[in-house]
């Protein structure tokens, strides 16, 4: 026991310095892949994520990593968000943007086990965990169990279970799904799905599916790095419904 649970300490100190991009995080990763994305909508009506302007436009800037290290993986996303925002009664506040993030790091059983737990469909078992924060006080601390599946047809399927305690409800539940799915070589779906309880306002349903586009490599220019395409933005509960279509770019690197 002592020892495995030095094991997850020390996985969680190489994810944590892989996070923070400390000269450590080189030797921890051994594979990342690292994006900066641009996105406008103009249908923005969220109050309750706050992501609500006076007429609907909101420009955001999205820095997204995902690493492997040897004991399992991360994930982690800033927003740095600009419109004319508008408060939680909807009266206009002097804020012209916004910044919100989440890390979410797991540790593969298999790795801690010396084995692999993968059998049929199942690929791996995660001890997984999350960390949300915004600007404005807001935070969501979640840990439970994770795991990823083999399915033909999908290039990753993450499927995460998690306790949620935020500063919005009591004790909760949520469920993280991840997926990523090629339509050909030159176009991708993907994205994720967020389901969790609340206190108030019924089950809340979050998701921002990705259609994408490689024109690199469709029009064989020499690079792929560069994507473009389309995000809707979904959320909803028993109160709200917002729908928001998306234009992107994409750079990955």
């Amino acid at each position: 026991m002592a020892a495995g649970l030095k094991q997850i300490v020390r996985a969680l100190i190489c994810c944590f310095s892989a996070a923070i991009c400390i000269p450590a995080a080189g030797h921890c990763e051994s594979f990342s892949t690292t994006n900066l994305q641009l996105l406008y909508g103009s249908n923005f009506h969220d109050n309750y994520y706050g992501n609500n302007t006076a007429d609907g436009k909101m420009t955001i800037l999205t820095l997204e990593h995902f690493g492997i290290w040897s004991y399992g993986d991360h994930y982690f996303f800033i927003d740095l968000k600009s419109g004319d925002f508008l408060d939680f009664a909807g009266n206009p506040t002097a804020n012209r943007s916004r910044i919100y993030s989440e890390w979410a790091p797991r540790i593969s059983l298999s790795a801690l086990n010396g084995n692999n737990l993968g059998i049929g469909i199942l690929k791996d078992v995660f001890i997984a965990a999350q960390i949300n924060r915004d600007g404005e006080g807001f935070r969501a601390d979640m840990g439970g169990i994770g795991i990823d599946l083999t399915i033909p047809g999908f290039n990753l399927l993450s499927i995460n279970g998690y306790l949620r305690k935020d500063n919005l409800n009591k004790m909760t539940w949520q469920s993280t799904t991840v997926w990523m799915v090629p339509l050909g070589p030159w176009l991708s779906f993907e994205g994720f799905i967020d389901l969790y309880g609340t206190d108030s306002n019924g089950m809340e349903i979050h998701s921002q599916p990705q259609l994408l586009f490689n024109p690199g490599k469709a029009a064989d220019l020499g690079f792929d790095n560069l994507l473009i395409g389309l995000e809707w933005y979904y959320h909803r509960n028993r109160y709200l419904n917002s729908s928001v279509l998306q234009g992107m770019i994409k750079w990955v690197w």
